[in-house]
C-alpha cells in the first residue's frame, strides 16, 4: 500500500486523469493567452478549480503530499466543492446569457451562486463530521440547477446548451462517486475507481470544449462586428453604407421627407508617400474622416466606400440651404493643413487634395449604386470649383456649385418651381398676353 490509502495501481489511475484534466488546464491557458477574452479567462479559471477539485477529493493530493494529515487538506477538501459550484454556476450564467434570457434563469443562477460562495465557508461552522456533507450537498445543488437550466436553454433554441448539459450530467455521477471516496474510509474495486476517473476526465473535456466553443462563436460575431468598420479610419464599411442607404431610401418613402448624399474624395494621395510613408498616409484619413465627422454629425453615418472616397448619408435636411453650409464647411475644414509624422520622425504640414460632391435622396427607389457613382462625379466636378463643393442640379443633371445653387424653401419646393420654370421658358410655353 502506498502511503495515504492508495495503492500502486490506484495511484496510477488517479494520477493519469488528474495530468490528463491538468493538459485540458493547460490548454485552456494557452486558449486564454491566444484570444485574450474574458470569457476564455473565466473558462480557465473554471478549469482550474476542477482540476483541484479532482485531485483533492480523489485522495491524490493526501497520497502525493510528505504528511497527508496536513489541517489544511481537510479545510481544502470542505471550500473547493462550494467554490466550483459558485464559479460554474455564476459561469454558466454568463455562457447562456441569463440576463437576457429570462427572469428564473437569471434569478436562479445568483441565488446559487450567492449560496455556493457564501455557503463554503459556513460549512466550516458545523461539527466536523458534517462539514464535508454539507459542502457535497451545496456542490451537487449548484450542479443539478445548472443541469436544469442548461437543458431548458436548449429546449429553448441553444443548441450549444446541450453540450453544458452533457458535461454536467458526466460530472454529477462524478462529484457523487468523489464525495463517497472521500468520507468513507474504505475504498472501492479498482475498477469501480478507473470509472470514476475516467467520468471525471470526460466532463471536464465535454465542458472545455463547450466552453471553447461558444468564446469561438462570441469571437467571430465580435470580429464579425469590428468588420462592419474600416480599420484605418473607424467609418462604416462599403457594404454596412450601401445597406444603411437602401434602408433610409425605405424609410424615405414613407416619411415623405428628403436627404442627401456626400462623397468626400482625395485626389492623387500618391504623391504624399516619398513624404510620409504609408503609416502617416493612413494617419491622413483617420484625420480627414475625423475632422468630416465632426460637422456632419455622428447621426448621419459615414462610411469608407473605397480608399479615397468617403461618403456621408445625410438622412433628414431641415431645408435645403441647409445642405450649402454642409458643403461648404466640410469642404473648407478638409482643405485645411494636417499635421502628420514625415518619413524621418518630424512632425509635418500636408494638405491634401479633396473635394466634396452631393446629391438629392428621395424615398423613390433610385439604385444605390447610381447615387452613389454620381455622389462621386459631383467630387470630381468640384475638384475645378473655387469652394471645392458641388452638388447635382435636379433638372439640368450637371453639377453645379453649392454656393451657387438655386435653392427654395424645401426640396419639393425647389423641383416643383424649377420645373414650372422650364416648362414656361420651353417650346410648348404660351406667351403671356399683355393688356390692351
Amino acid at each position: 500500500m502506498v502511503e495515504g490509502g492508495m495503492n500502486t495501481a490506484e495511484t496510477i489511475i488517479w494520477s493519469a486523469a488528474a495530468g490528463s484534466i491538468g493538459l485540458v488546464v493547460l490548454l485552456g491557458a494557452a486558449d486564454a493567452l491566444v484570444s485574450r477574452s474574458r470569457a476564455s479567462v473565466q473558462s480557465l479559471v473554471y478549469l482550474t478549480a476542477c482540476w483541484l477539485f479532482f485531485t483533492l477529493l480523489s485522495g491524490l493530493a493526501a497520497t502525493m503530499l510528505p504528511r497527508p494529515d496536513v489541517s489544511w487538506l481537510h479545510t481544502a477538501q470542505v471550500l473547493i466543492g462550494p467554490l466550483c459550484g459558485g464559479l460554474g454556476t455564476y459561469g454558466a450564467s454568463q455562457w447562456l446569457a441569463a440576463a437576457r434570457r429570462d427572469r428564473l434563469t437569471d434569478l436562479s443562477f445568483r441565488t446559487v451562486s450567492t449560496l455556493c460562495l457564501a455557503g463554503g465557508p459556513l460549512c466550516l461552522l458545523l461539527a466536523p463530521g458534517l462539514q464535508l456533507p454539507a459542502s457535497a450537498g451545496l456542490a451537487v445543488l449548484s450542479l443539478s440547477v445548472t443541469l436544469w437550466l442548461a437543458v431548458r436553454a436548449a429546449q429553448q433554441g441553444d443548441r450549444l446548451a446541450w453540450g453544458l448539459a452533457g458535461g454536467c450530467l458526466l460530472t454529477l455521477p462524478l462529484q457523487l462517486g468523489l464525495y463517497w471516496l472521500v468520507l468513507n474510509t474504505g475504498r472501492p474495486s479498482v475498477l469501480l475507481q478507473g470509472g470514476v476517473a475516467l467520468l471525471g476526465l470526460l466532463s471536464v473535456s465535454v465542458i472545455a470544449v463547450t466552453l471553447w466553443l461558444r468564446n469561438h462563436q462570441d469571437l467571430e460575431i465580435r470580429h464579425a462586428g469590428q468588420s462592419r468598420r474600416d480599420p484605418t479610419t473607424q467609418l462604416y464599411s462599403s457594404v454596412v453604407l450601401v445597406q444603411k442607404i437602401l434602408r433610409a431610401q425605405r424609410r424615405l418613402t414613407r416619411t415623405r421627407r428628403d436627404g442627401a448624399i456626400m462623397a468626400v474624395r482625395v485626389f492623387e494621395p500618391e504623391r504624399l508617400l516619398d513624404q510620409v510613408g504609408q503609416h502617416g498616409l493612413n494617419e491622413i484619413y483617420a484625420q480627414l474622416a475625423r475632422r468630416m465627422q465632426r460637422h456632419t454629425g455622428v447621426v448621419n453615418p459615414a462610411g469608407r466606400y473605397y480608399d479615397r472616397c468617403f461618403v456621408v448619408l445625410i438622412e433628414s435636411l431641415h431645408s435645403p440651404g441647409w445642405i450649402r453650409t454642409m458643403g461648404l464647411r466640410v469642404a473648407s475644414s478638409l482643405r485645411r493643413p494636417l499635421e502628420i509624422s514625415a518619413l524621418n520622425g518630424e512632425r509635418i504640414r500636408i494638405s491634401a487634395d479633396i473635394s466634396v460632391g452631393m446629391v438629392h435622396l428621395t424615398g423613390a427607389g433610385r439604385d444605390v449604386a447610381q447615387l452613389l457613382h454620381e455622389a462621386e462625379e459631383m467630387a470630381a466636378a468640384a475638384r475645378g470649383m473655387r469652394s471645392r463643393a458641388a452638388l447635382l442640379d435636379e433638372i439640368s443633371r450637371q453639377a453645379v456649385p453649392v454656393e451657387n445653387a438655386q435653392l427654395g424653401v424645401s426640396w419639393h419646393a425647389m423641383r416643383s418651381g424649377r420645373q414650372h420654370h422650364a416648362r414656361n421658358n420651353g417650346h410648348g410655353a404660351r406667351p403671356r398676353r399683355t393688356p390692351a
